[in-house]
């Protein structure tokens, strides 16, 4: 059952959670994220895009809490600041109790292991000189994580997971469909068995049928 969430920036985005028990694992206290907008040779800036506009939320163990709204509301921003991929303007966003608004690339390293995220767009999010088992073995390998039967065997199983051929494991991005590429992203996302994975759009690439 989805009932609403008591969470809507001024862009239109509208949360829905699955309610469920468990302690908290992510809390978002007033996130804004401003683009400014600069014009003139000295490039002053005259304005601002308020992308995310303040944002209060939880996400306890076990839940699924869903962001809905058009378009350019800010849904991927707000992903992206979740997972410190872009700095907030303003706001706090915790994880499992420790401030992580503003840790940089080697603090939040560590807990990359923790919190995955899977692109909207998988022909940008997918390194085209890399083979899908190098692209999905990078997480075990930048967290120093040997799964049992070995790297390549997990990954395998990860491909099976996601409904492609463990056998493609040395092909190319280009070799495959737009949603054949989301499914490599997802798997990729779900390597290291992550506490907390944020999710835009993750089936938009994918097949109607899906």
């Amino acid at each position: 059952m989805t009932i609403p969430a008591q969470a809507q920036d001024e862009g239109g985005a509208t949360l829905t959670k699955d309610a469920a028990p468990g302690e908290v694992l992510l809390k978002v206290t007033g996130l804004q994220k401003h683009f400014p907008i600069r014009k003139g040779l000295l490039q002053r800036q005259v304005g601002a895009v308020r992308a995310v506009d303040g944002l209060d939320f939880e996400v306890r163990s076990g839940e699924t809490l869903g962001v809905v709204g058009e378009s350019g509301c800010g849904k991927s921003t707000m992903g992206r600041l979740i997972t410190r991929l872009l700095e907030p303007t303003a706001g706090k966003v915790e994880f499992e109790g420790k401030d992580i608004t503003h840790l940089g690339v080697s603090g939040m390293r560590p807990m990359r292991r923790d919190v995955q995220m899977i692109f909207q767009d998988p022909y940008s999010s997918l390194n085209p000189r890399h083979t899908i088992g190098t692209i999905i073995s990078a997480p075990f390998k930048l967290q120093g994580v040997t799964p049992e039967g070995g790297v390549k065997k997990e990954v395998q199983r990860l491909l099976s997971v996601v409904g492609l051929n463990p056998e493609h494991y040395n092909r190319y991005p280009h070799e495959f469909s737009g949603g054949q590429r989301q499914r490599i992203g997802i798997a990729r996302a779900l390597a290291l068995n992550p506490k907390l994975v944020v999710a835009d759009e993750p089936v938009s690439a994918l097949d109607v049928s899906i």
